[in-house]
Parts: C-alpha cells; sequence; structure tokens
C-alpha cells in the first residue's frame, strides 16, 4: 500500500468513526448536563474517553503482533463490519423513517433515571457530584468509544501519527458544535452521516481484505 493511500485511510477511519460514534456522547452530554451536574457529565466523558484511548492501544498492540496478511485481514474485517453497522443505521433511518431524534431523548431519559432513582422521592434538581453519579455517562462513554477504538485500532496499525491526527480533528469538530448549539448535533441528518460513514469504511475495508487475501494467496504468506 503507498504512504499517501496509508495516510488518506487512517485519517479518514479515524475521522468517520470518532465523528459518529462521538455525536452519541456529545448530545447526550449537552443533553444531560443540567440535570447530571457539569462535573458528573464532564467527568463520565473523561473518564469514558481515557478507557477507551486504552482499549485502542492494546488492541492495536495486539494487531501488530501478528504477520501482515493478518493484519490485513482481520481489520478489513473490523471495518467492514462497522460499514455493515453504519449503512444498516442508514437503511433504518432513511428509508425506515425511524427518528434519530427519538432515538437519543429516550437514551437521555434512560440515562438521567439511573442517576436520580437512587434519590427515590426526593430527587434533587442537579445531581450531586460523586463517581457514581458520573457512571451512566461513564458507561455510555465506554460503550460508543469501544466500538470508534476498534476501528481506530484497525487504522492505526498502518499509521498512528494519522489515525491520531483524524480521531482529534473529529473530537475538536464535535466540541466545537457542541458549544455553539445543541441543535445543530440533533438536527444533523443522522442517515447521511451514517451513508458516508458506511461509504467510506465499506470502501477501505474491503480494499483491506482484499490486500490480505492476495498475500496469502500470491505473497508467500
Amino acid at each position: 500500500m503507498t504512504s499517501e493511500l496509508v495516510i488518506i485511510a487512517s485519517f479518514l477511519l479515524a475521522f468517520k468513526a470518532v465523528l459518529v460514534e462521538g455525536s452519541e456522547v456529545a448530545i447526550l452530554s449537552v443533553a444531560t448536563v443540567k440535570q447530571l451536574g457539569r462535573n458528573n457529565v464532564l467527568l463520565g466523558v473523561l473518564a469514558g474517553g481515557a478507557a477507551s484511548v486504552g482499549i485502542f492501544l492494546g488492541v492495536r498492540q495486539v494487531f501488530l503482533l501478528f504477520p501482515e496478511y493478518v493484519i490485513d485481514l482481520a481489520t478489513g474485517a473490523v471495518i467492514l463490519y462497522f460499514s455493515y453497522k453504519f449503512l444498516r443505521g442508514f437503511k433504518r433511518y432513511y428509508f425506515g423513517k425511524r427518528s434519530f431524534r427519538a432515538k437519543m431523548e429516550k437514551l437521555e431519559a434512560e440515562v438521567v433515571e439511573k442517576d436520580l432513582e437512587k434519590y427515590g422521592g426526593e430527587r434533587p434538581g442537579v445531581v450531586p457530584f460523586s463517581i457514581v453519579n458520573a457512571l451512566p455517562v461513564f458507561t455510555i462513554t465506554l460503550t460508543e468509544g469501544f466500538e470508534a477504538s476498534l476501528v481506530l485500532s484497525a487504522a492505526g496499525t498502518f499509521n498512528l501519527e494519522w489515525t491520531l491526527i483524524g480521531a482529534a480533528v473529529s473530537i475538536i469538530l464535535l466540541v466545537i458544535i457542541s458549544a455553539i448549539s445543541y441543535e445543530y448535533l440533533i438536527r444533523f441528518p443522522r442517515w447521511g452521516l451514517d451513508l458516508l460513514a458506511g461509504s467510506v469504511l465499506f470502501t477501505f475495508g474491503t480494499y483491506f481484505l482484499v490486500s490480505g487475501l492476495w498475500l496469502v494467496l500470491f505473497g508467500g504468506a
């Protein structure tokens, strides 16, 4: 694979994975900050993000233990799986007429309820700051971050630097949009984001898979 293609693939895969998965974390964080408190939400996001980074680095190191053809095959399989996931989301939101806003509002209510249910009938206006009260946001962040970290791990086996740059640019973009308006996040056509991400992942996932098969059949693997 040429160095230019490696850079493009690593950047785009990381950027799209973090943008799609991170958008849900950003939406929930902005939507729940008033009920759960800024510190609880911030701690949950930072802790979940740190755990996701650990998963990314750990899985990447495992990938690097194997021969090139195994890395290509594993990378292609991981990326194609998430391509299927995003394209399925596109089908659900565009053709199935499912509402992304309704999904996020339901998830928001569940996250807030998890924190408030422990207070019974005497529920505070704002949840006090504690590690326990940050757990619901941490769980959501880690769930989304785990999926993104798998794609980043696959991309990072080829070019770690541009994988990190792609992830960083996506995070900065999400932070800026979140700071400007929650509505920009929730109203953006989710089907378009899923279609774009699914198409990018499908293209590179197919390429990696074919490269791995080529090495197995003709490269003396």
